[in-house]
């Protein structure tokens, strides 16, 4: 009887709970190890696109997050400055039957509940919370990994170790990528910010995702919870950086320190920025994509892997793929871990090295001002929904796997 693999996953965010059930249904034993000492909800709203949503269903969890989620009618592009329409995408009339699922918004904590719920309905899925790993050491048959709990040094043993531990992974750091492998800082930084539907301008709670384009600086809203809330994300130039900041999503931020980068857009937007009563601040970074993610029965995942600028809201997405993708190389290579991760790494490396990149090059697109902004607006409106869409397939139908 062949033993069952044991993986630990370093960090249990988005990736490393998707790749936790992934993992489990693969007929491995899953232990995860979050830092925090518990699962906390936390954070606001992300886009799920349909590459995202394709693997949710497969995993049984798409209907479950659909009960939370809200499926924008439109995705509208505005011009800043006066709030003229530059495009306008039917996404909820065009997702599922160009990409083959459909393109939610959901809050980023209705998200986690769905996985926690589905990682505790596998019984081969353990969560270990207060466990901040630390090191780990490969031996010829597995990984001692070590961890601190409190005071204490705790050690975990698995027969192979997944960092799905973010920006700032240990993981990532330990596996020897060279001293050139820092996180890029963009020279942007995002506020967000979730308004009460009762504060919120009316033309804010429409089932839409817009984004309207200014000077330097781009702005993305949509509903959450049927109108509850509304999901607000300002994204500007800004020679602020979070070094030495342990935590990015601590960092609180005066409404007064935002409300003046917008001061001459279109009133509607002025007016939902203004109905913010409570700004995060959060420094971009993303990194360059490299080619190897992995070393001996270690792997990484998600942003310890790729971390990627928000341009095109797939950071999440990218990190659900990889899960699903790290859950196949498992299925078919059986009990060889290292070739099961080399498969995992093969199927993922240039796809989300791709998004990395493309998502720099649409974050300088979106900030275009002058010449280049009227350019940019003009080329928007003459290609039209149709042919706007068909830049987006390669990026919202999901890889053919290998």
């Amino acid at each position: 009887m062949t033993r069952q693999l044991h993986a630990a996953i370093a960090g249990a965010g988005i990736g490393g709970l998707a790749a936790a059930i992934a993992l489990a249904r693969a007929g491995l034993r899953v232990t995860l190890l979050e830092r925090a000492p518990m699962i906390e909800e936390a954070g606001a709203g992300l886009q799920l696109a349909p590459n995202a949503c394709g693997v949710l269903r497969d995993m049984g969890l798409l209907e479950r997050v659909e009960h939370f989620a809200t499926q924008p009618e439109l995705l509208r592009i505005r011009r800043a400055r006066d709030g003229a329409e530059l495009s306008r995408l039917k996404l909820a009339a065009a997702a599922e039957a160009r990409w083959g699922a459909p393109y939610l918004v959901v809050h980023r904590a209705d998200l986690q509940r769905v996985l926690v719920e589905a990682c505790a309905g596998e019984r081969a899925v353990s969560l270990r919370a207060g466990l901040n790993v630390t090191g780990f050491a490969v031996g010829k048959t597995g990984v001692e990994i070590g961890a601190r709990a409190g005071g204490d040094i705790v050690r975990v043993d698995a027969d192979f170790l997944i960092g799905a531990d973010g920006l700032k992974s240990v993981v990532r750091e330990r596996i020897g990528l060279g001293l050139a492998d820092k996180p890029v800082w963009s020279g942007r930084a995002a506020w967000r910010a979730l308004v009460r539907g009762a504060d919120a301008p009316p033309f804010a709670l429409a089932p839409e995702t817009n984004l309207w384009l200014g000077k330097q600086a781009h702005l993305v809203h949509y509903p959450l919870r049927k109108g509850e809330l509304v999901n607000v994300v300002a994204i500007a130039e800004d020679p602020w950086r979070a070094q030495g900041a342990d935590d990015l999503w601590s960092i609180a931020s005066e409404p007064a320190d935002i409300s003046p980068r917008f001061a001459n857009w279109a009133p509607e937007a002025r007016a939902l920025v203004g109905a913010a009563q409570e700004w995060r601040r959060w420094p971009l970074f993303d990194r360059d994509p490299v080619q190897r993610w992995r070393g001996d029965r270690v792997a990484l995942l998600g942003d310890a892997a790729h971390p990627m600028l928000p341009f095109f809201a797939q950071g999440a997405a990218q990190a659900i793929e990889d899960a699903a993708a790290l859950g196949a190389a498992f299925t078919r290579r059986g009990d060889d871990v290292n070739a099961a991760l080399e498969a995992y790494q093969n199927a993922r490396t240039a796809r989300a090295g791709a998004v990395v990149i493309a998502s720099r090059k649409q974050g300088a697109i979106y900030h275009m001002s002058g010449p280049m902004g009227f350019a940019r607006d003009a080329v928007m409106r003459r290609l039209g929904a149709g042919r706007t869409m068909q830049r987006l397939d390669w990026l919202y139908r999901r890889p053919t796997e290998k």
